[in-house]
């Protein structure tokens, strides 16, 4: 195991003064498996770096790579970038899917898998994106807009490099949320006859759906 991650490991139980014994029993695992750890004989899963973090309360990278004492929040033009628990590969985020794929062995993970405090906040933004890519209605776009909304509310909780790349997502929805709004009164007033107050509205949002299309019936 890389030995910056057992000195970590270390450091951060005797910050808390903890024995070994002591953590093994909280984390129920044998106590010669943390000294494994921390002498850098034996990998932990990262799994179990997961739990240790979440038990320490700290971000999990500050165990992989940086002090095990640093709390400093990320700047939000910082990457997530861990490694492959598989090869040691680069993991490639895709924030919208809620995925992360290794671009050496192509292993695949959900981010709420790696990362269980976002597993909430995940499934909300899923929700909204499903909602958006339903019903063509006004309320579709009301649902979504508070759906999206309370995923940015709990990001803030946390203000690290994750939860700003998941606040970005949540914006882009927001603007897709407002596309559907306007596209559905201009889409009611067209199926009313109401084709200048349909143009008014359809014209704000070019190239969404089949707005293009009704704009020129409208003309017409």
């Amino acid at each position: 195991m890389d030995t910056k991650i057992a000195e970590n490991l270390k450091k951060l139980r005797e910050k808390h003064s903890l024995t070994q014994e002591a953590l093994a029993m909280e984390l129920g695992v044998p106590e010669l498996i943390i000294y494994k750890w921390e002498a850098a004989r034996l990998p932990v899963d990262y799994k179990v770096l997961l739990k240790i973090a979440e038990f320490y309360n700290v971000p999990v990278d500050s165990i992989l790579g940086g002090e095990a004492d640093d709390y400093r929040k990320n700047s939000k033009s910082d990457k997530v970038s861990f490694t492959c628990k598989v090869c040691g590969g680069t993991l490639v985020y895709d924030y919208a899917a809620a995925t992360c794929k290794c671009a050496n062995c192509g292993n695949k993970w959900a981010v709420a898998e790696l990362y269980p405090k976002y597993a909430h906040v995940i499934a909300t933004v899923n929700k909204a994106s499903r909602v958006l890519n339903g019903k063509t209605v006004l309320a579709s776009a009301d649902e979504a807009k508070l759906l999206f909304s309370q995923a940015i509310v709990e990001c803030n909780k946390f203000n690290d490099v994750l939860s700003a790349e998941i606040i970005k997502i949540c914006d882009e929805g927001l603007k897709e949320a407002e596309k559907l709004e306007v596209y559905c009164r201009g889409k009611y007033f067209f199926d009313n006859k109401a084709y200048k107050s349909a143009l008014n509205e359809l014209v704000k949002v070019p190239g969404y759906r089949d707005a293009d299309e009704l704009v020129k019936r409208c003309r017409r």
